[in-house]
């Protein structure tokens, strides 16, 4: 089988951290280039580390011709500061490098979303992603896998105290999540990890929506 390469966005995360782990570990992949705001302390023979400035990310359009990216770029309101930059991050700079990963024709886009995404959401955060959504989906790529995680958890460099209260509560009472409300169930960031892994070696063609309980059986 010919060996692939890749273009990681969002390295240094939570869930771009176990991406770039099940990548570099991975014998399918031969080259792994990640764009980072500051370089990782991490050295392997096939990764490949770009300083970017994301505000600028058309001039690294070479490095999106690969088979295969995986952005997982995304802030919180908290983090973000104020409204537009959220949108900066999680709406402009996902579409910016889908339309560049289209222009170079990559094999497939893999992003991360967020359950309850949907563009008629009265929530800010619900609204923007599934902004985000209808605009990849505008676009031209072969294979589109779009990936909607409830609360994620693992371990952070901050602490996110929402993320820990569903943590403890999914850990004493699980049967609350069942049902219609399953794909609220918090999720780890490493099985999404793997399933976003699994789902770029699928090879298959469309546009694919994955709910939080689907992420678990995939990986």
């Amino acid at each position: 089988m010919e060996r692939r390469t890749a273009l990681l966005l969002g390295a240094s995360g939570l869930v771009g951290g176990e991406v770039l782990k099940l990548l570099l570990q991975s014998d399918v992949y031969r080259q792994v280039t990640v764009l980072v705001r500051t370089p990782l302390p991490i050295k392997h023979e096939k990764l490949q580390q770009v300083v970017a400035d994301f505000a600028q990310l058309e001039s690294y359009e070479r490095y999106f011709a690969v088979d295969d990216v995986f952005c997982c770029l995304g802030t919180t309101r908290k983090k973000a500061k104020t409204k537009q930059r959220f949108i900066q991050v999680d709406y402009e700079y996902t579409l910016r490098a889908a339309a560049l990963a289209e222009k170079r024709r990559v094999k497939s886009f893999l992003t991360i979303s967020s359950v309850g995404a949907d563009p008629c959401s009265p929530f800010f955060y619900q609204r923007v992603k599934g902004e985000m959504e209808e605009a990849l989906q505008r676009l031209s790529i072969p294979s589109l896998h779009i990936f909607r995680p409830s609360l994620l958890v693992g371990k952070r460099r901050e602490f996110r105290l929402g993320e820990a209260l569903a943590g403890w509560l999914f850990g004493r009472l699980p049967f609350l999540f069942v049902g219609k409300w399953k794909k609220y169930k918090p999720i780890d960031a490493h099985e999404l990890a793997l399933a976003m892994f699994y789902r770029a070696l699928s090879a298959a063609d469309g546009v694919h929506i994955y709910e939080c309980d689907e992420l678990a059986r995939i990986s």
